[in-house]
């Protein structure tokens, strides 16, 4: 727009100058009236031509600087999103029983608290309160595994999210040694939590070979 409005001064003012020297070789005998020149009657034009044409040089100066800020901007703004996204879905863990030995019988619903920590992508599962948090709403896999020495009685207990109970492992027996496990694939909400409780009245053991385990991972954020 702007090399239009230069183009169309140019021509304005070629053409003014012509018919200004016309006017003069025409009329050269005649006195100057009161108005003027043709030259000096073009002067308001010209001015208010350089006048918009600066104006709008101004505008798009100052839409290239809000464009060129809109664009940083943006970039700033995917390369966060970009972070978030591989922060969120990068989430996984397994963790086994630390005692050596067995832990109850108990009378209460006990949290069992999973403390050798094998992997703990992104950082969700706590080996102090043996609770994972979901981070983002999506859709989980959960898995545990146990086991109890032989004489020891029974086992059992229950995946947990928050206060209901989802699937559960059992056993007994007097003269062998009992294993149990199970799995659930959970749709989650950020921040439910999910953990393994041990029955009342129920046992479980573990050594160094780290049979009674407890692991989860993100399959799809939603």
């Amino acid at each position: 727009p702007s090399v239009m409005l230069l183009m169309c001064l140019v021509v304005g003012l070629s053409t003014c100058r012509a018919e200004g020297e016309d006017n003069q070789i025409q009329t050269a005998p005649v006195e100057a009236s009161d108005t003027g020149s043709p030259e000096k009657a073009c002067d308001p034009n010209i001015y208010m031509v350089l006048k918009e044409l600066g104006a709008l040089q101004e505008r798009q100066e100052a839409t290239v600087r809000a464009l060129e800020e809109t664009n940083r901007k943006l970039e700033a703004s995917e390369k966060k999103v970009d972070v978030l996204n591989s922060t969120l879905t990068e989430v996984a863990f397994s963790a086994a029983m630390p005692k050596e030995g067995t832990i109850g019988p108990v009378n209460v619903l006990y949290p069992l608290v999973y403390k050798h920590v094998l992997s703990n992508i992104g950082g969700h599962y706590s080996p102090v309160t043996g609770y994972f948090t979901a981070p983002v709403r999506g859709v989980y896999y959960f898995s545990f595994s146990s086991f109890c020495w032989a004489g020891d009685g029974t086992s059992g207990g229950s995946l947990y999210r928050n206060e209901n109970k989802v699937v559960s492992w059992y056993g007994y027996s007097k003269t062998d040694p009992i294993s149990g496990s199970n799995s659930a694939i959970l749709l989650l909400q950020a921040g439910d939590m999910v953990n393994i409780r041990l029955w009342d009245g129920r046992k479980i053991s573990d050594n160094v070979n780290k049979y009674s385990t407890f692991s989860g991972f993100l399959l799809s954020p939603m």
